[in-house]
Parts: C-alpha cells; sequence; structure tokens
C-alpha cells in the first residue's frame, strides 16, 4: 500500500514537473498561434482600418465579400491550383520514386536524390527571384531561346494565357523534389516480405505496385494530398507575391493573396477577416472529408 502511495505522489510530481517546463511553450504557442486566429475571428465581425475606432457590424463582412470580383477569382485559382498542382506534388514524385528505387547504384540514386532535393532547399522567394530572371522579356532565357529560334518572345508573367502556368511551373519544380523524398521513404519503410510473397504468389511488376505498395502508402499519400491542397490555399502566397502580384487581372490570385490584399492594400481588415475565417474553415472540412474518404494517416489491415 505504501508502495502505492509513493509510486502516485512520484507521478504526480513527475506530471507537475512535465507541465512546467512545457508551460512556456505552450503559452508562446498559444499567443503566436491562436490567440491571432481567434483575435482574427473576432475582427470578421467588426469594420477597422487600422486607424478609426472598431464598429460592429454583424455578418455584414460575410455578405459582402461573397460580392467581391476578387474573392470569386481568389477560389477559383485556388482549385486550379489544386487540380494544376497535383502533378507536380504527387503523380510524378511516385513515379520518381519508383524509378529512383531502381537504381542499384546506391551512389548514383544519393546524386539522384540530391539533385532533385536541392530546390527544397532555396527559400521560395530566392527560387522565384531566379525565376523572374528566366521569365524576363528582354534578357530571359526562354526568350533567348526563342530568338534563336526566331519566335516572338513572350511576356510570360503580364500575359493571361501564361502567368498562372508560369506560377505552376514554379512551385511544382520547387516541390516536387520534397514529395519524391516522402514517397521513397514510404515504399523503402514497406516489408520486402511482402514484395517477395506477392512474387512467389504470381504477381508483376505491376500488380505488385497496385495491389501492394499502394495500399501501405496510403499515409504519404494522404498526407502528401492534403499538404498539397493547403499549399494551393496557402503557400502560394510567395510564389504569386514575387512572380505576378495577383495578375494580370486576378488571373493568378488565390485566397491567401486576396487575404493579403484586403488587409495591406485595402486596409478592409473586416472583409480580410472574413475571408479568412471562411477560408480556415472550409479547408479544414475539405481535410476532414479527404481524410476520412482516403483513410486518415494510419493503414488498418482488415
Amino acid at each position: 500500500m505504501q508502495n502505492q502511495v509513493s509510486a502516485r505522489k512520484k507521478q504526480r510530481r513527475t506530471d507537475r514537473g512535465f507541465w512546467l517546463w512545457m508551460l512556456p511553450v505552450i503559452a508562446a504557442y498559444g499567443l503566436f498561434k491562436y490567440w491571432p486566429m481567434i483575435y482574427s475571428f473576432v475582427l470578421s465581425f467588426a469594420n477597422w482600418n487600422f486607424v478609426t475606432d472598431l464598429s460592429w457590424v454583424g455578418l455584414a463582412n460575410y455578405a459582402n465579400m461573397f460580392t467581391k470580383t476578387m474573392f470569386s477569382k481568389g477560389i477559383v485559382n485556388t482549385f486550379r491550383y489544386i487540380v494544376w498542382l497535383f502533378p507536380f506534388f504527387v503523380i510524378l514524385p511516385l513515379i520518381f520514386s519508383v524509378m529512383l528505387l531502381n537504381v542499384r547504384n546506391r551512389h548514383m540514386q544519393s546524386i539522384y536524390k540530391a539533385l532533385f532535393f536541392i530546390p527544397n532547399i532555396l527559400a521560395l522567394s530566392i527560387v522565384c527571384m531566379v525565376w523572374l530572371w528566366i521569365f524576363s522579356t528582354s534578357y530571359g532565357l526562354l526568350n533567348n531561346i526563342r530568338s534563336m529560334l526566331d519566335l516572338k518572345p513572350i511576356k510570360w508573367l503580364t500575359n493571361k494565357q501564361t502567368a498562372f502556368y508560369c506560377v505552376v511551373a514554379v512551385c511544382g519544380w520547387k516541390y516536387l523534389g520534397m514529395n519524391m523524398i516522402l514517397f521513397l521513404a514510404g515504399m523503402m519503410n514497406i516489408s520486402k516480405d511482402c514484395i517477395e510473397a506477392s512474387h512467389i504468389d504470381g504477381a508483376n511488376g505491376w500488380q505488385c505496385f497496385w495491389r501492394i505498395k499502394m495500399p501501405l502508402l496510403a499515409p504519404t499519400t494522404v498526407y502528401v494530398v492534403i499538404t498539397s491542397v493547403i499549399f494551393a490555399a496557402e503557400r502560394a502566397f510567395t510564389a504569386i507575391s514575387v512572380l505576378t502580384s495577383g495578375g494580370p487581372s486576378y488571373t493568378t490570385t488565390n485566397l491567401s493573396y486576396v487575404i493579403y490584399e484586403f488587409s495591406f492594400k485595402y486596409y478592409n481588415i473586416g472583409t480580410a477577416s472574413a475571408i479568412a475565417s471562411f477560408t480556415s474553415v472550409f479547408f479544414l472540412i475539405i481535410t476532414l472529408v479527404m481524410m476520412r474518404t482516403m483513410g486518415g494517416f494510419g493503414y488498418h489491415e482488415e
């Protein structure tokens, strides 16, 4: 009995020590992560421009945001980014990881992995600056190649037909290697016994990949797909800001850039907060639905 009591006291001291050490981290995380989210939600019911006093307008900001052309363009373009980045973020990384796994020379495999992963090391803003030179109308690499072929130069980033796809190409090139490494790690984690058993049962290469490897890659696939959707809604902001500033005529904007423009260009904090709250809830629902339909992050044998 005394041993049990002393064990409980020791456990309570351990718990108190744990929470004492964790308190600064929790406080900092709450202050810089959750408080801005809560305050942004509160501001979505107000009219404010950084200078004037707050005035409460209820749901007016949520009603008005659907009348804004920039907001509707942002929603459409966000889903366009999801669709067009899907091959760069999911399909091509999966194909390249399979090809890379079949490279028998380990030194060459390491070199290929490094070459694919190098763009991911660089900051997206730096990558965009390099691509600005490549897309330049007067001295860019692409137009220099076109001039060698006696073709007219193209204004890649100010042309409605090309600007969106330029942003997609830059983002896809940057993160393709990262997702390839994730898929490669997932496949290397698959037990060789499963693969050998499928070959013994007469499965060919395609059947082994589709019926054995793909189900076991489900956690990695779910993670990559969800982060790809989040990237299209949020993290593509840097590429859009540096390359096109949302233009021309909102053809490259997305929801995160729309929030930025309403906040720091038009100083309409209420509408920006309403769009931010809508975006957060909307993509939270999409993420939960995707996790539900794709089986979540875990693989369960039944």
